[in-house]
């Protein structure tokens, strides 16, 4: 067993190609956890029930819809009290999702008009997906003034969403309580029915929110999600390093076949399951080697932005590595050819990477994908993440016994599969 493994670590060292992914993949996932993003548009909270601000009126809002909410995108030409007011009660409401264009530069420019609004509308309808568009005319609050308020806001409906008849009462309403306040007030202008707004929204019951995290979710924060993002991307990144250092070492046992290695170690006291341990003592001696390197990276990195301690972050690294390169080992050996092995773990780490939720949540998929994502090691460790996010002290325990569950199918499989492969080859001869 020991000089097995002597002699398979020597192969891989005098490997360039063993070498490049060693160093280079820990540099690349350093790299993605020093970048500074925002995810949040594909995690967002709604329960806060607050305008979202476009940064530009040509900006998607399909993102923001990903729960099923009724979205409404506003081409807000005024931005005045009383347009804000009347946007804060729809998103307050709790019905609908409103996302604000502010395009009162462009109405102090004198460019926007009706046909001005209409050719965003043509293209929102074709390439971006919302319930409905509302365009709040440059003189909202002088109308709102004379009682015309059928002309302050015009509605677009751009689908055939069932909730569309209650974002038209809701609207209808709110600007009918608006031309009230307006009434009872003598030389009204804004800021005097905005007082008499105030003082009726005070007498109402004051609506609490409590955010609730699901049976199966956790209350993230923002950087937390932020955070869960970069991870993700990270471990893609390593996961692909560990494949193909797996890969080699599964190169090495082709050769051994085919060259009759396996063979004439099978005539000796050595039995099946000892050569594939031997495979596997060096895939682990390969993971904390490349764990080590990735510690060595980390130091150019501030753990308070990883959201946990070092040690916590490479035990993760090193346990989710020692199963992609078992993986990758297992199916170079099985397959018994070299580009049939680099071929196979590269399409394995692709859909285990996409089916896990490294790239974009799976919160929202139907229930088969779901199930078919937690078979992936992946979603087991982003699992794991949040739950360190979140305090939870269950974290490495689960992600423990999750990685000796795959290792033991993985050390059954490759010693019946070499077993498998050796009868095959005597049969043939």
């Amino acid at each position: 067993m020991k000089t097995l493994v002597k002699t398979s670590m020597k192969l891989l060292l005098r490997t360039k190609a063993f070498w490049f992914f060693l160093l280079l993949m820990p540099m690349l996932s350093t790299l993605i956890l020093k970048v500074k993003f925002d995810s949040s548009a594909a995690y967002v909270d709604n329960s806060k029930e607050e305008i979202i601000e476009l940064d530009k009126v040509e900006d998607k809002v399909a993102y923001y819809g990903g729960k099923g909410e009724y979205v409404i995108k506003v081409y807000d030409a005024s931005h005045s009290e009383l347009s804000d007011y009347l946007l804060n009660k729809l998103s307050k409401s709790g019905m609908f999702l409103v996302c604000r264009a502010d395009l009162s530069k462009d109405s102090e420019k004198g460019i926007v008009n009706d046909g001005y609004i209409q050719r965003f509308i043509d293209k929102d309808g074709y390439e971006d997906r919302m319930g409905a568009a509302l365009y709040i005319h440059p003189d909202f609050d002088e109308v709102i003034l004379r009682g015309n308020v059928s002309d302050a806001v015009t509605i677009y409906n751009l689908s055939e969403d069932g909730r569309n008849e209650a974002m038209e009462k809701e609207v209808a309403f709110q600007l009918s309580r608006i031309k009230s306040a307006a009434a009872g007030v003598e030389n009204a202008d804004s800021s005097l029915i905005m007082q008499q707004l105030s003082e009726v929204d005070s007498r109402l019951p004051e609506k609490e929110i409590v955010s609730v995290a699901g049976g199966n979710g956790r209350d993230l924060t923002v950087k937390q999600t932020n955070q869960r993002s970069q991870m993700g991307y990270a471990f893609a990144f390593m996961t692909l390093g560990f494949v193909f250092c797996g890969i080699f070492v599964a190169h090495a046992s082709i050769k051994e076949q085919k060259n009759g290695v396996l063979t004439r170690i099978n005539l000796t006291k050595a039995n099946t399951f000892q050569y594939f341990a031997s495979k596997f003592i060096t895939v682990f001696i390969i993971s904390i080697m490349v764990s080590v390197v990735m510690a060595a990276c980390s130091i150019a990195l501030n753990m308070d932005d990883l959201g946990m301690s070092r040690l916590k972050f490479i035990s993760m690294i090193f346990m989710m590595g020692l199963i992609f390169s078992s993986v990758s080992m297992l199916i170079g050996i099985i397959l018994g050819d070299v580009m049939s092995a680099n071929v196979a773990a590269f399409t394995v780490w692709c859909m285990s990477a996409l089916l896990s939720g490294l790239y974009f949540p799976l919160n929202y998929t139907s229930p088969a994908l779901k199930a078919l994502s937690f078979m992936m090691p992946q979603k087991w460790f982003l699992e794991g993440t949040e739950m360190i996010f979140v305090g939870d002290n269950k974290a490495f325990p689960m992600l423990i016994c999750i990685t000796a569950a795959f290792l033991v199918v993985i050390l059954s499989l490759g010693s019946l599969g070499l077993k498998i492969r050796r009868t095959d080859s005597w049969g043939n001869t």
